[in-house]
């Protein structure tokens, strides 16, 4: 355990206090960031693509044309048709540490959804695939002459991965008043190494070591949600709404090896240096809340303010140790969206809903007893797109933004996100037909 302790704290160090930063390319996820080394990544606060548009705007508002229980479990109630949706990122982001910068790009695929009516205007049901937490990093280290006859000795530290949420939502409507109940099962797995080698060597006899620890993850969580619309005069209404996750033990079972390799990469010989049985450790993941409030004038425009929070100062690892790494966090969003004539039939630009958001966090991440924030500004578009079974529409949003900062050696990270979906509003999905 003291091993395993100490190890920690040496590798955080080094990602983020080291002066020989570097980010390694990237594998073939929507999210990126250094600061990832840390417990469990970095936490996806929830949402689709034409969330992410605003902000990450939407605890309060939904659209029936789009998903809307990403945030809230209660808006799914919005929805008097069927709505699919699904949606990518690509990140690309600057890291700067002193006078080192260097740069990375990743993207893929991010989630997806399903929400039916099963009671017309009274009970919805859906299903839904998304990242709760999202880990992927990689940095160098060398030490100039630290090895035998001159050599560089390098520690080359990766990591990727994250945990996965599946949910299963039922919303209800009672009038003005929307509520919503959410099923959730948390998986996943995150893997890391550390990779020891010389530069310099040029005859054989030093080969490379490597360190890697894959920890898997899993369990049940329920979360609640409520919304109520206020009608105000000439079709327009105040939203107010809030949802509340409970803590969760999350189940975890660890494998670590350790390698030995050629130069080249291949290993000879492979030894376990820890495996735990299934389900004897957890982690405790911190409870999360969140409220917001929005004016929408229907189908025409909307502005609002969210606000979330979730303190991982609570967070315990699986030795029930509390991560000095982890602090409070939390998360306030400016958003909105407006259409310039809903009413329009042929215009695209008429029917295109425009999206707006402005963001700041104080991400959970503790280093040096600093805090990391995040703030950004987000732009978007949902397209119209003729279909005969119903409305479809692509989504699309870029934010640009920055995530820590330069002082006391820390890592700063300027990014440009780019969103993408796809979502569909089918009105013949489970509509009995009738023939003359």
């Amino acid at each position: 355990m003291f091993w395993n302790i100490m190890w920690s704290k040496i590798r955080i160090s080094l990602a983020l206090i080291s002066s020989l930063f570097l980010f390694n390319e990237a594998t073939a996820q929507y999210d990126q960031s250094s600061y990832s080394i840390i417990g469990l990544g970095s936490v996806n606060w929830g949402g689709y693509s034409h969330n992410a548009a605003m902000g990450g705007f939407g605890v309060s508002y939904g659209d029936r044309l789009f998903l809307n229980n990403g945030l809230n479990p209660a808006l799914g109630a919005l929805n008097l048709e069927s709505v699919f949706q699904m949606g990518g990122a690509i990140d690309g982001r600057q890291f700067t540490q002193g006078q080192t910068r260097n740069n990375s790009t990743t993207g893929g695929f991010k989630d997806f959804g399903l929400n039916l009516p099963i009671k017309l205007g009274k009970w919805n049901s859906g299903l839904s695939l998304s990242p709760y937490s999202a880990v992927n990093y990689g940095f160098v280290n060398r030490d100039e002459g630290g090895g035998p006859e001159g050599s560089t000795t390098v520690v080359e530290v990766s990591g990727t991965g994250g945990i996965d949420k599946l949910s299963w939502t039922n919303s209800f409507r009672l009038k003005n008043l929307l509520l919503g109940i959410d099923a959730q099962f948390l998986f996943g797995s995150i893997q890391k190494e550390d990779l020891f080698f010389l530069e310099g060597i040029s005859q054989g006899g030093f080969g490379n070591s490597a360190v890697a620890r894959r920890k898997s993850f899993h369990n049940l969580s329920f979360g609640l949600g409520a919304v109520y619309q206020l009608p105000l005069k000439e079709g327009s209404r105040l939203n107010i709404g809030g949802f509340y996750h409970p803590e969760i033990k999350m189940r975890q079972n660890t494998l670590a090896t350790f390698e030995n390799q050629t130069q080249n990469g291949v290993a000879f010989s492979t030894d376990t240096l820890v495996f735990d049985e299934a389900d004897k450790k957890t982690v405790l993941v911190p409870q999360k809340f969140g409220f917001g409030i929005s004016y929408e004038k229907i189908r025409a425009l909307t502005i609002g303010l969210d606000f979330l929070s979730q303190d991982w100062s609570a967070y315990r690892d699986e030795d029930g140790a509390v991560d000095n790494a982890y602090g409070n966090s939390y998360r306030m969003v400016l958003g909105g969206s407006f259409v310039p004539n809903s009413e329009a039939r042929t215009k695209l630009l008429s029917l295109t809903t425009f999206r707006f958001g402005f963001h700041y966090e104080q991400t959970p991440f503790l280093v040096n007893n600093e805090t990391i924030d995040d703030i950004g500004v987000s732009l978007g578009a949902s397209f119209p797109l003729n279909a005969f079974w119903g409305q479809a529409h692509l989504n699309f949003g870029a934010t640009i933004g920055r995530r820590g900062s330069v002082s006391n050696s820390l890592v700063r990270e300027n990014y440009f996100k780019i969103h993408f979906g796809f979502s569909l509003q089918d009105v013949t999905w489970f509509t009995r037909q009738r023939f003359n």
